[in-house]
């Protein structure tokens, strides 16, 4: 209770001491709208105490003391009101908020997809005490922040920028310079000459140590040009578009650096296999037994092993080093396999017959003892076309009938 209330309520005992079951009236609106409005904590409750207020007020035709105190709890009310409704909407799991683009949604420790011991809020990089302070997190790209810092977000949702235009850097480190930036941070503006800038390898560009905290990242360009994995620092922004990047299957080798098959042993056995799933797709698709067993669904973590042969993600490189990728292709392909040449009699029946020898069994494009004409597609055993001036039988045919 404050001063200016108590000398309120003496005044009025002056002016209208007779008064005692009115003043006893007017103290017990004023105990309420001090005490009971801050206790209530649901929406129905406060709306229905803000009705009966208002049925009240519109009761008393004239100016007094208690339509006075009355118009005081009502905005008490409406302002707890206010208040309830808005912590409904930043603790129910279900509520999402967006701002720049990004889907916040309230979570506790146990629905956070990551673990640590302290969580930092990337908006002010102030500590998070879970669970006194709320916790949001943005469903697409997982920049987290305090409830109360959400109204102040700047950066846009990295998967904004994926969807718009999902491409790679693939300069290595391509540092534009501070005075390109004016000595501004690059995301959020600031000035930069107040603390030391920090560049993100990714980028190129110089932040402030509130938009970079030094997190490692691997750096796609360096993995194309130099087949280094090694991680980088980069900006969060930077951070948060090339993890959401990570399987994006945007990288043709073959045209960004060629010679990178030719040193690296096992990109090469995976480009084969690649082309292998290519060929055994065909009579995949072309079998009713493989459908029904839905064989190519052994793929389906990396469906564009089975649409191209040429593109990779970030991700299938680094499990590619990592040694990751042939334990998980290679019985993948020993099934797609042992279907076609063993199991199923329709795919075996397409097999080919060595031209040039014409010994059985069925021979198959995708067989590493096979070689393939390069122009009518033909199939020999590698030994029979590999002899010396020997030529394709069928392509020799062809040029002496025209």
């Amino acid at each position: 209770m404050s001063a200016d209330d108590i000398n309120e309520k003496v005044d009025y005992k002056k002016k209208e001491p007779g008064c005692l079951n009115n003043l006893l009236l007017y103290e017990n609106y004023y105990s309420r709208q001090h005490e009971d409005v801050w206790k209530m904590g649901k929406v129905v409750e406060i709306q229905l105490a803000i009705d009966k207020c208002k049925e009240s007020i519109l009761a008393l035709k004239e100016t007094s003391e208690e339509k006075r105190l009355l118009v005081q709890r009502l905005v008490k009310l409406r302002l707890r009101l206010q208040e309830v409704q808005e912590l409904e909407i930043y603790t129910d799991p279900k509520q999402v908020k967006v701002v720049q683009n990004h889907k916040f949604i309230c979570q506790t420790v146990t629905q956070l997809k990551f673990h640590a011991s302290q969580i930092y809020c990337e908006t002010c990089s102030g500590l998070i005490w879970i669970p006194v302070q709320s916790c949001f997190a943005c469903l697409e790209c997982e920049y987290i922040s305090h409830g109360q810092c959400l109204n102040s977000v700047k950066r846009i949702c990295a998967s904004v920028i994926v969807k718009e235009n999902p491409t790679y850097i693939l300069e290595i480190c391509p540092e534009k310079g501070l005075g390109n930036q004016n000595y501004r941070c690059a995301e959020c503006n600031a000035d930069t000459t107040l603390n030391q800038p920090l560049l993100c390898d990714y980028s190129g560009h110089y932040f402030c140590s509130e938009c970079h905290w030094g997190s490692l990242s691997v750096i796609p360009s360096r993995v194309v040009l130099n087949w280094d994995f090694q991680g980088y620092p980069v900006s969060k922004g930077s951070k948060q578009y090339l993890n959401l990047m990570m399987k994006k299957s945007i990288l043709n080798l073959e045209s960004i650096n060629p010679k990178l098959f030719s040193f690296v042993e096992e990109l090469a056995y995976v480009k084969q296999l690649r082309s292998n799933f290519m060929i055994m797709k065909e009579y995949i698709l072309a079998c009713k037994e493989a459908l029904e067993a839905k064989l190519l669904r052994l793929l389906e973590d990396r469906q564009h092993f089975v649409e191209n042969s040429d593109y990779y993600s970030v991700q299938d490189l680094i499990d590619i080093y990592n040694k990751d990728m042939l334990s998980y292709l290679d019985p993948i392909h020993s099934q797609f396999f042992r279907h076609i040449t063993q199991d199923c009699l329709g795919c075996r029946g397409k097999g080919h017959v060595c031209r040039l020898c014409g010994q059985l069994p069925e021979v198959f494009p995708f067989e590493v003892s096979v070689s393939q004409c390069e122009n009518c597609r033909s199939v020999f055993h590698r030994h029979c076309f590999e002899k010396k001036g020997v030529a394709c039988p069928k392509c020799s045919k062809d040029k002496c009938v025209n």
